[in-house]
């Protein structure tokens, strides 16, 4: 296994990304429009939205490549006493790890841009494609939009609490961003700064459109955000991509 890159952020993961009821309701409209009932979330990190998306009613797998991540995800679900089957798995080799089908994949937060070369990406949707039965759909979605990238952002404040604060530092290098997260963890007891670095490609809407053609996939639906609005270049916010088997 590749060196795991979460080991020392796992546990501070989730402060990214506070309760967003929109973006559930996406999910539980999206599931039920395409008739899901099985999913595999084949980077599912700490398990927030395996957990989510068993709330549903679906039988839910999820995979990740890094242990320490799944190690959050073992503790959310013995915590909520359910039972989700967890593999550590590269998102590139699904088939090795999984022999059925699935109504639905999905790969969210960036995640597959952690994936650098084009080539390789492509292989990871194959590979998502292979696991999806005829008809079912696979779900990306990433914060970097054709508007936000036309004048992108160098810093974001992520969380600015009484105890604890988040800052993202965003360098670009070409077609791949550089982002460093800066924690300050500031309480009565305790003063301390961890600092986790990445780099991800950035993907706009033309090297979806071409990947997911690439990948095998019949269509590929766009949207600007959770509320179903479509895409638009020279306003959307976020990129959320729909791809049909």
């Amino acid at each position: 296994m590749a060196d795991d890159i979460y080991q020392n952020f796992a546990a501070r993961y989730d402060r990214i990304r506070p309760p967003n009821p929109g973006r559930d309701e996406f999910f539980r409209r999206l599931f039920a429009d395409n008739d899901v009932n099985s999913v595999l979330d084949c980077s599912c990190g700490t398990g927030r939205d395996i957990l989510l998306f068993d709330s549903f009613g679906c039988d839910v797998y999820g995979s990740d490549l890094s242990e320490s991540m799944l190690a959050q995800s073992r503790e959310k679900i013995k915590n909520a006493g359910v039972d989700i089957p967890l593999v550590q798995s590269d998102f590139r080799n699904l088939a090795e790890n999984f022999d059925r089908k699935f109504d639905a994949v999905v790969c969210l937060s960036n995640s597959i841009n952690e994936v650098l070369e084009e080539s390789e990406a492509v292989r990871a949707l194959e590979s998502m494609r292979g696991v999806l039965r005829d008809s079912g759909i696979l779900v990306v979605d990433q914060g970097q939009s054709d508007a936000s990238m036309s004048n992108p952002p160098r810093f974001a404040p992520v969380v600015n609490t009484r105890d604890f604060s988040m800052l993202f530092l965003m360098e670009y290098f070409g077609n791949q961003m550089e982002f460093t997260i800066f924690d300050f963890i500031h309480t009565e007891d305790e003063v301390d700064f961890h600092r986790h670095s990445m780099r991800i490609a950035i993907r706009l809407q033309d090297d979806w459109i071409r990947m997911f053609e690439k990948a095998g996939f019949n269509s590929v639906d766009f949207y600007g955000g959770w509320d179903f609005e479509a895409y638009d270049k020279d306003t959307s916010k976020r990129l959320i991509a729909v791809g049909h088997k």
